[in-house]
């Protein structure tokens, strides 16, 4: 799952100037793809043959964890966006200029723009 933590400090071609965001979805890409792998196998075997379901689900666990992988408590990615903030402010200031804008556009003998809004 990735190059070790040593090779990407160490500022190789594979490990460099990558945010910890991209090396998340890579590392859940390379999952993924060993995941797939593992079921398509799985299924090309007969009936008979194939591994009870836990076992199977247990297995690749094993393997992840022995490339790296640890279960780690939730935290909220560092990558997303601030909560939205109230911008009725910012809005109606932006409809105020835009209102203006219009109105010394518009015809001089119409009284201004005819949709300019209340006053």
């Amino acid at each position: 799952m990735g190059a070790p933590p040593a090779a990407a400090e160490a500022g190789n071609a594979e490990g460099a100037n990558v945010t910890a965001a991209e090396a998340l979805r890579r590392a859940i890409s390379e999952a993924a793809r060993a995941l797939a792998h593992r079921v398509y196998e799985r299924d090309q075997l007969a009936e008979d043959d194939r591994t009870d379901p836990y076992a199977f689900a247990l297995d690749y666990l094993n393997a992840q964890v022995g490339h790296g992988w640890r279960p780690t408590n939730a935290q909220k990615n560092a990558w997303t966006s601030a909560p939205l903030r109230d911008n009725t402010e910012t809005n109606n200031r932006g409809m105020e200029l835009a209102r203006q804008s219009l109105n010394r556009k518009s015809d001089t003998d119409k009284g201004g723009y005819h949709d300019a809004g209340p006053d």
